[in-house]
Formats: structure tokens, sequence, C-alpha cells
């Protein structure tokens, strides 16, 4: 694809379908579309079935289908209807329709038709579409012969618009069946037009050079000396300082230029590849022509058949071998690098380096998608909030200290993110802020005794970052990011910490109902609150109705006159309210459209989206909804804009009644504030006791709308039940975890690979997944909930400690120093508990007392996990060996696990007993080298005969005593000893696991010994062991 540079293709059997937003496949994995370029329109999915995908790209929509030939006519019936149903869905979108649908007819080149090809025919006149094929070259060319079953379809439309259909019959494809290439254009489908340099500045910060940056902001400094006067305006100070900042970038770093992007090889490709390629091309070429002339000479076209079979074979092996040594030099990468481009693409977390968002989405579609972002809407007049006595000027205004600068200066540098539409870097901003400092404070200064923001510090530069799941023709699946100039965000932060400060010390402050954006308060926080109050109505024999009401672009929505009320009502200081509004006036969002102009949109309502002010003001501006005066048995918690109102009542219809009351007060007061409820997507559900659950089919009405009381509800990342059981919470956990679990662990191969600092962090990936919302859900852990904990965790831990897929979860996650995650969970809990009950007291829990009581319960959890060791159900060899040296083992700080230590650990492994006993591959669990009836890793260590030389060596610096429990006591001793285990253990079994593909690759031995393609393996693994 990218040789030819293909936008789009589609492929029939592929391999396996990557996780990738290019990449989009049916239900069974049969048949892919995928994207091949990064500029141009956006691929999304439209619809998938058992055989098709539908997906859409600008004004195409393209449907990709398989068949298998090993099916029934009447199955194919039944799938062309599906296809055709697919099809006319999309009318009238320009469609086109590609696929092996293993039909032949003599309308598309075969020489015979036959039921499947009548049947296609018959289909396509009644979807109405028009066959693209043309001439009568083979798609499909096998040893025994070929045939034309891979067929193209278009609506007439598409169809006058298709060019150069055509057989790649003389590329090498290393498959059966060969390319066909066509081109599409129409009179709206015009070229895209060539990328010049960005409308935004921006450099390239890797080539940064510290020292001329220092020089430029030197220089700077000196030439800005009695420019900037008393008679100046803010605008103009905070253009020259942008301006100075821009020169500082030029002298210490090169711009980066936008040039055409190059077509990448894959990661395997190299010049003997290419040769190879193209011999194999050469050899298939030479061969394709000899079968045309139809046997004119047999024997020459057997000569170059072979010829052809081998150069491909050869190339075959050569890439086989490439992406092997490339995939080695990948993972070892990870050691550097651990969060580097193999674990974005095991995570699915890669992006393209394509265009913005912006440059390729369709005009209208972009126009649609901004205004439904950032509406324009007439002036709103907000409920009264303050009282007229809240207007006091102040008699001066507190200048920036120094250590308001340092604190904005420490955020700086810890933060990296992308810049505004100035381009500067947040890094070069602190280098330049070395020498330039009192100038940027003075021009802070001046800001806030005239009260004035300048404009270029209120200019964004608006991202769009696609939805997930959502049709990408809608506003609704694009996220709005607004980036602005890091000098911006240093003002803002300061901004922010005295109007929090005046909130929490002046007031009067924020409601305690709200949760989000306040420092101290956590989603943990909201929904301990939940619980608490669902369970003293359960306490009491009441119920507790929760609803959840979805505010519509609530953040982009909020109006200013909203905000600057509430700044009124909660005696914002005059000087910091006249600033603050305006900060919020004549806002713009700025983009560079796909015809490299640059586009801008007033924003005249919302808090500034990517700003360090917007959650502050969000929270003022929201407040009064909390402050409503609600009737009994009604309350209000609030996560930034998730609003939850919760009723409780003696049972289910009270607590109703009153939640339509709630929620009926919420939502006047949501509109009174000038914000919209999107009621389809409120959610509702019942808290109650043992036989108190809602009846079948119950609901509520929220503004005229049906609410159905579900079984459970998502909120704040938590899936709640109404009895706090959290089984279905685990239930959607365990899949993911599991999934990311494998994921990652396809990055930790058991030999090579990264190392152990690595595989621990992974490890932590997949815990952190694991135990969020751990203190709300960790008295609910049942014995099913701590199954679906442990598989993932299993799997992770594994791949740490480079083990055999068939350890146990007790064994790994004992060797791996990863204690249960459900004993995790309750340290994490006790943590949890301490900061809170600190808090309730109004003391702020310091580090060093959070880290004392970390440890004390980190103590405790050893304690436990070696108590609940005692009884092992499985993996007792491992647990028998550490258990008694757990502490040291987990607290170790020498030592790495190698694959064949792990092996002598855990017993599984190139030992007979291993072998026999599990995969099943030896008939009796007898050592081949010595002949003992018991080959076993404490055999191997201590006993067997054929490994003296070895184990004199180990004696000598371990001692004599070699019982695996001694022998890890030892290891864990120094560095010294660890080191002499691990090299017995890897000379020892490098011998055994040679021997045994030695057996294996005996064509004389035992069958069930002999390495197959594993049929008979999984046959033999059906019968029980002999006695």
């Amino acid at each position: 694809m990218a040789q030819w540079q293909i936008n789009l293709a589609v492929v029939c059997e592929p391999y396996w379908v990557p996780a990738q937003p290019h990449w989009l496949g049916d239900l069974d994995g049969t048949v892919a579309i995928v994207k091949g370029n990064t500029t141009g329109p956006s691929l999304s999915l439209v619809e998938r079935g058992s055989g098709y995908v539908v997906a859409a790209c600008g004004e195409y929509v393209l449907v990709g289908t398989y068949f298998s030939p090993n099916r029934s006519l009447a199955e194919f019936e039944i799938f062309l209807d599906d296809v055709r149903a697919a099809v006319c869905r999309q009318s009238p979108r320009a469609v086109i329709v590609l696929g092996d649908f293993n039909a032949k007819s003599r309308a598309w080149g075969n020489p015979t038709t036959d039921a499947r090809g009548r049947a296609v025919q018959a289909w396509a006149l009644l979807s109405g579409l028009s066959l693209l094929n043309r001439g009568n070259a083979n798609t499909c060319v096998r040893l025994s012969g070929g045939s034309v079953v891979d067929l193209s379809f278009a609506s007439p439309a598409v169809a006058r618009g298709v060019t150069d259909w055509r057989v790649e019959e003389e590329v090498e494809t290393l498959s059966d069946h060969n390319y066909i290439r066509f081109a599409v254009s129409s009179p709206s489908s015009a070229a895209d037009p060539p990328r010049g340099s960005s409308k935004f500045p921006r450099w390239a910060l890797s080539q940064l050079d510290v020292e001329l940056a220092r020089e430029a902001a030197i220089v700077q400094r000196w030439a800005s000396q009695g420019e900037d006067g008393e008679g100046t305006s803010v605008e103009e100070l905070a253009g020259r300082f942008r301006r100075s900042l821009t020169d500082v970038c030029d002298a210490a770093m090169p711009r980066a230029r936008r040039c055409p992007r190059q077509r990448r090889a894959v990661y395997w490709w190299s010049s003997e590849i290419a040769d190879l390629r193209a011999a194999s091309m050469r050899a298939r070429r030479l061969y394709v022509r000899c079968r045309r002339r139809n046997g004119v000479d047999p024997a020459l076209e057997t000569e170059l058949q072979n010829a052809y079979r081998q150069a491909k074979k050869t190339l075959q092996l050569a890439i086989s071998r490439a992406k092997d040594v490339g995939r080695e030099e990948l993972l070892a990468g990870l050691n550097r690098d651990p969060w580097g481009r193999p674990y974005r693409v095991a995570r699915n977390k890669l992006r393209g380096r394509g265009a913005p968002v912006t440059e390729t989405m369709p005009p209208d579609l972009l126009e649609r998608t901004v205004s439904a972002l950032f509406p324009h809407r007439p002036a709103h007049v907000p409920p009264a909030m303050a009282s007229s006595s809240s207007n006091e000027l102040e008699a001066s205004i507190p200048l920036i200290s120094e250590a308001e600068m340092d604190v904005a200066l420490v955020r700086l540098r810890a933060r990296r993110t992308a810049p505004g539409p100035d381009g500067v870097p947040g890094r070069v901003l602190s280098i330049a802020l070395e020498y330039l400092r009192g100038r940027l404070r003075a021009l802070f200064d001046k800001c806030l005794s005239t009260g004035q923001f300048p404009k270029p510090w209120k200019t964004g530069r608006l991202c769009l970052l696609r939805k997930e799941g959502r049709p990408s023709d809608s506003p609704s699946a694009y996220r709005p990011i607004v980036l602005l100039d890091e000098t911006a965000k240093m003002f803002e932060k300061i901004l922010a910490s005295r109007l929090v400060q005046h909130l929490e010390e002046a007031g009067p402050g924020l409601s305690e109902a709200q949760f989000g954006f306040r420092a101290g308060r956590s989603t943990l926080d909201a929904l301990n609150a939940l619980r608490a109050l669902s369970a003293e109505a359960v306490a009491s024999g009441d119920v507790l109705l929760a609803t959840s009401l979805d505010i519509a672009n609530a953040f982009n929505s909020l109006p200013v006159e909203t905000i600057a009320e509430a700044l009124k009502y909660h005696r914002v200081p005059h000087y910091l309210r006249r600033l603050l509004e305006a900060y919020l006036r004549d806002r713009e969002v700025l983009w560079e459209g796909g015809d490299g102009r640059l586009y801008r949109r007033r924003v005249g309502c919302g808090v500034p989206q990517g700003s360090v002010l917007g959650p502050t003001l969000w929270n003022v501006g929201f407040d009064w909804l909390l402050r409503a005066s609600l009737p009994p048995g009604l309350s209000v918690i609030c996560y930034a804009d998730d609003t939850l109102i919760t009723a409780r009542g003696k049972n289910f219809e009270e607590a109703a009644r009153l939640a339509q009351v709630g929620a009926a007060i919420a939502v006047d007061r949501i509109e009174l504030l000038g914000l919209r409820v999107s009621v389809s997507k409120t959610e509702a559900l019942l808290f109650h006791g043992p036989r108190r659950g809602p009846p079948r089919g119950a609901r509520i009405v929220v503004q005229g709308t049906e609410v159905v009381i579900r079984p459970h509800m998502k909120y704040l990342g938590l899936t709640l039940d109404g009895r706090w059981s959290f089984g279905p919470h685990f239930a959607q956990l365990a899949p993911r975890l599991e999934n990311a679990a494998a994921a990652l662990g396809r990055l930790l191969p058991n030999v090579g690979g990264p190392g152990s600092p690595c595989r621990r962090l992974y490890a932590g990936v997949v815990r952190s997944m694991a135990l969020y919302g751990a203190p709300v859900w960790v008295d609910a852990l049942t014995a099913r909930n701590k199954i679906l904990l442990r598989r993932p965790q299993r799997i992770i831990a594994v791949r740490a400690v480079r083990g055999y897929r068939t350890v146990s979860w007790t064994a790994a996650t004992l060797l791996a120093g990863d204690p249960p995650w459900e004993l995790q969970a309750e340290v994490l809990a006790e943590v949890y508990r301490y900061r809170s009950s600190l808090r309730a007291r109004g003391q702020v829990p310091s580090a060093d007392q959070t880290g004392k009581i970390r440890a004390l319960a980190q103590r405790a959890l050893i304690d436990r996990w070696q108590v609940d060791l005692g009884s092992p159900v499985a993996g007792s060899v491992t647990v028998d060996a550490i258990r008694p040296h757990l502490k040291r083992w987990v607290e170790r700080r020498h030592g790495v696990l190698t694959f064949r230590l792990t092996q002598v650990l855990t017993g599984h492994g190139c030992f007979g007993k291993y072998l026999h006993q599990i995969p099943r591959r030896e008939a009796t669990p007898s050592c081949h080298e010595c002949g003992a009836p018991i080959d076993s890793a404490c055999h191997t260590l201590e006993e067997c005969a054929a490994w003296g030389p070895q184990r004199h060596d180990l004696v000598a610096e371990i001692g004599g005593d070699l019982s695996l429990s001694t022998v890890v006591r030892r290891m864990l001793d120094n560095e010294r000893c660890w080191s002499a285990v691990a090299s017995f253990c890897e000379n020892v079994m490098s011998l055994k696991e040679a021997a045994e593909r030695a057996r294996e690759a005996n064509a004389h031995a035992d069958s069930i010994r002999r390495r197959r393609s594993g049929g008979r393996r999984r046959r033999y693994a059906l019968v029980p062991p002999p006695p």
C-alpha cells in the first residue's frame, strides 16, 4: 500500500485484524478494510456482520466481503441478503463493494457460471450495483488452475468514475490471490492541495541548544530595556513578549518544517529482501507467461514453476528471519523507553503522524462540528445570586509575588504539553524566564492593575480528538481541546490559586457536594458519599434511588453571564473579578483547514477548554445548582458536571415520586444557569436491602421522558449495582484486564525482551487498572470477584517472571513479588481511610505521615500473605521454597529471574515429571539423563548424576545443602550467590532443552513426544495418564 500509495484496501482472510483505528474488521475476522495513508478523511465503522464490514471514508462507503467456498448455497444466499440490506441502508451515498465471493460466472471472466455466480448476478441487479471487473485475468491462481472469484461492484455514479481497473498478475503477493487495483475519481474528490508550512509556528525541540537559548534571552532582556514604558498597553506588551520568545526559539533551534510525508518501510524491510522480492517477481513473471501458452512446453513450465516456488520460499524465509530480528530489537528497546512504540501499539495508543483532524475533515462537517461544540447564543440572564452589597472596591491590588512566580514556574517545568498558537514550548519559556522573569512579572502586574487580559492569551488553537464508537459525521464524535500559550497558562495558574484561596479562606465557598476539580477530593470521595447515603437508608429499612443527569456539552455551554454573577455571589475581590470577566470576553479558537487557510471562531460562552482557570470557573458557575433548597430525603452529589440526584423513601414508589421532584428541581435550575440536560442519557439505579428491589419494568419520568430503573449503572468509572456487590463491575472489568495483560505480555517473551524493571512496570499498569476504586469495593470482594481479579494478575505475573503459561497464580505472583490484588486493595483502602479521617478533622495529611501508614499496611499485608500461603492449592514447590523468606524476597534489591531459573523454582519446564503430568509429552516421569524414576526440579538440582560438574561449582559457592528453600535463602544473601544459582540453571536447563529437542526431532521416537502441529497432541491430552 505504501509503494503504490493506496488510500483504501480490502483484505480477505487476514491473519488477524489489529485493534488500530485504520483497521476495521467483520465479526468473524475474515475480512477487513484498511486505510493506507494518514491524510484525507478518517475511516469510520458504519456496521459489521458475519463476513462483511461497512465503513465510511469521506463521501464513499466501502463494503468488504468474504464468503468461504466450503459453505452451502443456502447460507450464501442469506449472506447476500444481509450484504444487500447493508448496502441499501447507505443509499443514496456512493457505495463500493469489494471482496472474495468465491462465485464464478462468465460475466466476470470465468469459463462457466455456477449457482453462486447466478446468485451474485441477481444480487447485484437487486442492489443496483455495477460490476467493475474487466477482462478475464485470474484473481486466484493455484497449481490446479485459476479462477475469477474476487469481485468489485459500485453504485452507478461511482462506477462511471472508476479508471484503470486491473489485476496485478506479475506482482508477488505470497498468496494464492492476486492484487486488484483501481482508481476512483469524481468532480467532488479533487486532489488534496499540497500542504505548505503550517500557520502555527513550531520548532524542533529535540534540537534545542540550551546555551543559545540563554544567550538569546540575555539579548532580549538587554534589547527591551526602556521599551516597556508606563503608557504601553498590555496588548502591546504581550505582543512584544511573544515576539521575544519567538526570537529566542529561532536562535536556539530550527523550525519544524512540514515536509511531504515520506513512505516508511516496515520495520523488517531491507535491501536484501528487496532483491529477493525482485527475484521472486521475476520468476513469477516468467512462470505466468509460460502458462499462458497453454502447455506448449510442459518441461519448461515445470522448470519455471519449481524455480518460482523456490524463489518464493526463499523470500518467505528471509522475511520471517527479518521479522524475528526486528522484533527482538524493538523489544530490547523497551529497556530504554518502556512507553515507546511497541507499548503504544500493544495498548492501542499509537497515533499516526498524519495531518490534524481539522485538516482532513470535509469543510461542511468541520463547520457543523465547530458550531455545535462552540455554540453562539444570545445574552443570557442568569438567576440572581448576589446581594447588591457584594460589589465593594479594594483599596489596593496585591501584585504578583516571587513565591507565586516560583509556584507557576515549577508547574511549567514539570509539565510537557503541546504549545499554543505561538508554538513556544514550556521548556524554552522556563529557560527564557531566567533572564526575562522581571519583564513578565511586570506584565502580569499591569494586567492586574488595569483589569485587562491580553487578546493573544485568550486565543487558542483548536484540536479535535475522535471519540471511539460514534459516527464520524456527527459532531458528538469529536472532543475539542484548545491549546493556549504557555505564558497565558502561567498567569492563569496564579489567578486560579488566588481564586481558590479566596473561596477556601474568605468565601462564600463551594458546596460540599462538589467533588470535582478540588484539591484533596476525588472520585472516591464522591462514590463513598453515595455509598454512605445508601448504607444509612438501607440500615433503616428504606431504599435510595439515584438518578444521574447528563448535561449536554456542559463546559462549552455555561454562559459567561452566569459565571460573572456567581463571582459576585462568592464575593471575589473586585480586581480579580474584573480581570476574570475580561478573561472570559472576546475569546477565539483558531484552526487550520484542509486548504491551508487559518479559520477562527468567536467563543461567547463556556469555560475555556484546555485552560488552568476553566475547571475552577466551572465549579463557581455551577455551584448555584448545588445550593438549592431540597425537600427532605433529597440530596445532590456532583463531580464536575456529573450530577447525581438521590431520593430516599420507605419503598420504591415513595423514592420514585421524590426522585421525580428532585430531578425536576435540578433540571429547572440547570436550565436557569443556561445549560441543557440530555434526558436520553439519564440513568437511574435503586439501592436497596434484601427483597426490596424495584418492581419489574420500574421507571421514573424526567422532563416527560421515561427512564428505566436499571440493575446497574456506570458512575465515575465504576459499575454500581443496587446491593453494592460489584459483580457487574468485575464482570466488565475482567475482560479488559485480561486483554491488557495479554497485549502487554506479548512484549515480554521468556527469552530476551525487556528486563525486570520494564516487566514490573507493565505489571503495575495492569494492577493500577484493576485497583481503581479499591477503597469503595474492597469490602465487596466475594470469592467470585477474587477469581475475576486473579486471572489477569496471573497472566501478567507469568510474563513478568518469564514462566511457562502453566505456572499457577500462587507461584507466579510469589515469584513476581506481587501480593494478591485483593490484599493490595486493602492497603489502598487503609491509606484512604487514614487520609479521609484527617481531612474530616480539618487537617491536611502530609506525605511523611501517609508514607508511614502505607508502610505499616504493607507489613501487615506481607504477614497476611504469608499466612495465606500456608495452605496453597497449587504451586506448592515454589511456596515451600520462598514462603520462609517472603519478606526478604519481596524487598530484595538484587537478582533477576531468568527463563531457566524460573523453571527450576516452579518445576514447570523441561523435566520429565512436568512433561508427563501437564503437557503429556512423556509416557513416564523418569529422568532421561540418569534413569531415576522421577525427573523433577529438585532431582535436577540435588541428585541427578549427569550434572555433577555443574553442581560441584554451585556447592563451592553456596554450600552443600541444595534443598530449594536453602538455595533461595542463599540467593537472597548476596548477588554472587544469586548469580551462581542462575548460572547453574542456565547451563543445566539449556542442555536438557537441547536433549528434548533432539528427542522431538527423532523420527523413531514415541509419537506423543515428536513435535507436531498439535492435533495429535490435543487428542492424546484427552487420555488419562497411565497409573
